[in-house]
């Protein structure tokens, strides 16, 4: 339903419903710091179930880089909008609401002043998703699809909660 595998899903479900790690999607991803002026600042492959691409990353003149590339940032953005995006249709697809066409849009300011050792504020404000839905489904449908996707959702989970993190660093 609307490019979303429901029996795929439902299965994936019911593997899980009797072993939890069926539901567990391993993630591993490399770059590399480019010290070549010439080059983008940071690069790297991220691999997916039929194949690779190339991600390229460079910071704004004024935080160092050349622009040549999107910001850091930019993707980690794009993968939160991207995650809320199929989070909702994939919900939609599940309680049988249809979805004729849907964009979604992200708006948001990044605050540099605690990049730059100036201020301690938060460095992000509030993300605000904007979702325009073309469907025959109700208000009250959507706003239900909007509630399991608000509580399914991995980067609303990660904007909500605090993920553990550790870095390790190994001179060579």
């Amino acid at each position: 339903m609307h490019n979303v595998d429901v029996e795929a899903v439902n299965a994936t479900k019911d593997r899980a419903s009797a072993d939890g790690n069926a539901a567990l999607m391993e993630v591993h991803l490399e770059g590399r710091w480019n010290v070549d002026s010439d080059d983008v600042q940071f690069s790297g492959e991220v691999e997916f179930p039929s194949g690779s691409v190339s991600f390229n990353a460079d910071f704004p003149e004024f935080l160092g880089g050349q622009g040549r590339a999107p910001a850091p940032l930019a993707y980690c953005f794009y993968g939160a909008m991207c995650c809320y995006g199929a989070t909702f249709a994939t919900q939609a697809a599940l309680e049988a609401v249809p979805i004729d066409s849907m964009t979604i849009s992200l708006s948001l300011d990044v605050n540099f002043l605690p990049a730059l050792g100036l201020a301690d504020v938060p460095p992000m404000s509030e993300f605000k998703f904007d979702l325009v839905v073309e469907t025959s489904a109700s208000e009250e449908e959507l706003a239900r699809i909007k509630q399991l996707t608000d509580e399914r959702c991995p980067a609303i989970w990660a904007m909500n909660n605090p993920v553990p993190h550790t870095v390790h660093i190994t001179k060579t």
